[in-house]
């Protein structure tokens, strides 16, 4: 015999058997007995069963068990499943009902290109807005928060820029431009570390993306900038003199109300002497070498040159001397004494890490981590 078949022959035998315990526990009417009775014959006949062979019988009893018990113990079971179902299938209900129809998909898609829009218009609370509300339509769509990460950026909310471009990477980690937008508002914060990581990450995904490859630059020079100006950092409080510096140590208060300082720069926007300097061809070498290489002009250099010489005579009090100050001031800086902190002020100046590094973000030409540098693609999508 088969094992369905002979499971078959059980299942009824088990019916038979609990038809018997029926009968004895008085379950049913008298009438009932009786049909009960001819009920235990059909199955008997259908199923094959010979009631009268005590042999067969005991083969195929459920016995100690019944099919009430594993009745009892089947209903117990489903209904221990259908309370800890119950939470799934509802939040499995309510997530059907929120899921997003074409029609919020379409509206959604029309705040996005809304809010591209005010970006190119450099409004970014409204683009921000118009983003929003394209999320409130669809959570899941990865650009909508890598746009407004980047409107957060813009808007100098580097915070919440970095919020969005991780919610986007979470909903799709290959969208390349999370990276991008996560990169650019983790430079904001000063965290050129994680700023590094964030677009090599991109680049894995997309590497041709030029912008991306130009924010990685970028953020490792600062990176390195950072490096190398710690242990200035950390010396020119002391230095400086001042508990009401900023900038890195440099007490830019005092250097601003420096009656030297003031009278220089009089001077030199009386005379033409600022315009003569920034049309000068031997600081726009200077400044265009710094912008490739990276590498600060050195005291040596800058002093050289008449019109800065000229700046550090009128600020050292001697730009009423005529032509016997200029004199000196060029056999000083040939000699090599231009760079004396003690006999001219200018050179302290320069000599302060916090001013050259003042010098050095006005030499690139984009204000300092001005987000236009970082790549951020614009909103491309």
């Amino acid at each position: 015999m088969t094992a369905p078949a002979e499971n078959r022959k059980r299942l009824a035998m088990g019916i038979v058997e609990y038809l018997d315990k029926a009968v004895a526990e008085s379950l049913v009417s008298s009438d009932g007995v009786e049909s009960l009775e001819i009920a235990k014959q059909c199955i008997a006949d259908a199923f094959e069963l010979n009631l009268e062979d005590d042999t067969q019988v005991k083969e195929l009893s459920l016995k100690p068990f019944s099919l009430d018990k594993v009745f009892d113990a089947y209903t117990a079971t489903q209904a221990k499943l259908g309370a800890s179902s119950a939470p799934a299938a509802a939040t499995s209900s309510s997530s059907s009902a929120a899921a997003p129809s074409d029609e919020d998909r379409a509206r959604a898609d029309q705040h996005k290109a809304e809010g591209n829009q005010l970006v190119v218009q450099r409004k970014y609370a409204e683009a921000i807005e118009a983003y929003t509300k394209a999320i409130e339509l669809v959570s899941d769509n990865a650009v909508f928060f890598g746009n407004r990460a980047a409107a957060y950026s813009q808007s100098g909310e580097h915070e919440k820029a970095v919020e969005d471009a991780k919610r986007a990477l979470e909903i799709d980690s290959a969208y390349s431009k999370g990276y991008s937008r996560l990169g650019l508002a983790l430079f904001g914060l000063g965290q050129f570390e994680e700023a590094v990581d964030a677009y090599k990450k991109g680049l894995e995904l997309d590497p041709n993306n030029k912008a991306m490859q130009t924010a990685l630059e970028s953020a490792n020079a600062k990176l390195a900038s950072e490096s190398a100006r710690s242990p200035l950092s950390a010396s020119a409080p002391a230095e400086s003199g001042s508990s009401g510096s900023s900038g890195g140590g440099f007490d830019f208060s005092s250097l601003m109300n420096n009656p030297a300082l003031m009278g220089m720069a009089q001077n030199m926007m009386a005379n033409g002497g600022l315009e003569s300097l920034m049309n000068n061809p031997a600081v726009s070498q200077m400044v265009n070498n710094y912008r490739s290489s990276g590498q600060t002009p050195s005291m040596a250099d800058l002093m050289s040159n008449p019109d800065i010489m000229n700046m550090a005579r009128n600020f050292s009090g001697s730009g009423e001397g005529g032509n016997n100050g200029a004199q000196g001031s060029r056999a000083d800086s040939a000699s090599g004494s231009a760079g004396s902190a003690d006999s001219n002020p200018l050179a302290s100046l320069m000599n302060n890490p916090a001013l050259m590094n003042m010098a050095q973000q006005f030499m690139r030409g984009n204000g300092g981590q001005g987000s236009g540098g970082q790549g951020s693609g614009g909103q491309g999508n």
